[in-house]
């Protein structure tokens, strides 16, 4: 939201949308790669938010159908053995909800970076916001158990009024509306995260191994967003400087005429940080998720799909009824533990 713009004297050309009217011009040369997209790297990478936040989504459509059967098996157990006791699969919609607004904020960053354009920009912003919106709700579902009517309507006014502010004002109000409303979210967010971490780590090994990855690729994608941002042409290693008779100009700085040093433009690390972000972004979530599942009285693990690498969440067993008691002797040692 803050006015930072690159001076690309270099590298940038003109391209299908016209000059930049975003308040930020990343570190990336514009309209190099195509006529039609701005910021080739950042745009394209854009794809790790769409593709991890719909992969949770069918993962989570297929692990609703699993606890919904075993839930059926438990209920006709219970009418055979002469109980009434109905077993019920919870929803899974808001977590689902959270993934899916990581999808909304890929197709955002894709159309912002594309274009550079303001009201494009409005697109990848805010659903940061709506993202953040929804995975603090899960956690204070989870946390402080099931909240008033009024708690999430709540929440929906803080997003339709700071999409206003945000939408319709420039400037300073433009900026304190929204990092003054998503950075205490954010860091409220990761905090309570981090108790979930702090509480389930020893009974839930899964727990303890999705968020320490998802908090340190979060960590690195930060310093490397920073590094992007605040040292876009600044010499990289100059003693690893190299001969070469093809770079071209507008993407190396020349140290002397036989050889050149690399600067930070050439990372393209805007788009490292889409990756990195993602990943953590979607480990975090998943630990958010795993903690509703063991409130809720299930037994969750990570199962590694799509050839090893997506870690995604199943489930063993129900460790406890409805009614609030274990299922079965054997499983009442993983009840709830907060």
């Amino acid at each position: 939201m803050s006015v930072h713009n690159h001076s690309h004297s270099h590298g940038s050309q003109a391209g299908h949308w016209g000059p930049p009217t975003s308040s930020i011009d990343w570190c990336e040369d514009n309209y190099v790669w195509s006529y039609y997209i701005a910021e080739f790297f950042n745009s394209f990478s854009s794809f790790a938010m769409i593709i991890l936040g719909e992969a949770a989504c069918y993962s989570i459509n297929r692990l609703q159908s699993d606890m919904q059967r075993m839930s059926d098996t438990t209920t006709t157990n219970n009418t055979t053995s002469g109980k009434t006791t109905n077993v019920a699969a919870p929803s899974l919609f808001r977590f689902k909800l959270a993934f899916r607004t990581i999808t909304v904020v890929g197709v955002g960053s894709f159309l912002f970076h594309a274009t550079l354009l303001h009201h494009m920009q409005m697109l990848d912003e805010l659903p940061m916001l709506y993202s953040v919106l929804v995975l603090f709700f899960c956690l204070i579902e989870s946390r402080f158990g099931p909240q008033p009517s009024w708690f999430p309507k709540l929440l929906g006014v803080v997003g339709v009024v700071v999409t206003g502010l945000v939408a319709f004002t420039e400037g300073s109000i433009q900026f304190y509306s929204f990092h003054g409303t998503f950075g205490p979210l954010e860091f409220t967010t990761l905090f309570l995260i981090f108790k979930v971490y702090s509480a389930r780590k020893a009974a839930y090994p899964d727990i303890k191994w999705v968020f320490e990855a998802g908090i340190g690729l979060y960590v690195v994608a930060v310093a490397v967003w920073m590094t992007d941002l605040n040292f876009c042409e600044s010499t990289l290693f100059s003693f690893l400087s190299f001969s070469s008779n093809h770079v071209r100009d507008d993407q190396l700085q020349k140290v002397d005429e036989s050889s050149v040093a690399w600067i930070v433009k050439d990372l393209y690390l805007h788009a490292w940080w889409h990756i990195l972000v993602s990943v953590g972004l979607f480990l975090l979530s998943t630990v958010i998720m795993l903690d509703g599942l063991i409130v809720q009285g299930w037994k969750p693990l990570i199962e590694m799909r799509g050839w090893g690498w997506l870690p995604t969440v199943s489930v063993l067993e129900k460790t406890r009824r409805i009614d609030g008691s274990p299922s079965s002797p054997s499983s009442s040692s993983n009840s709830k533990d907060d």
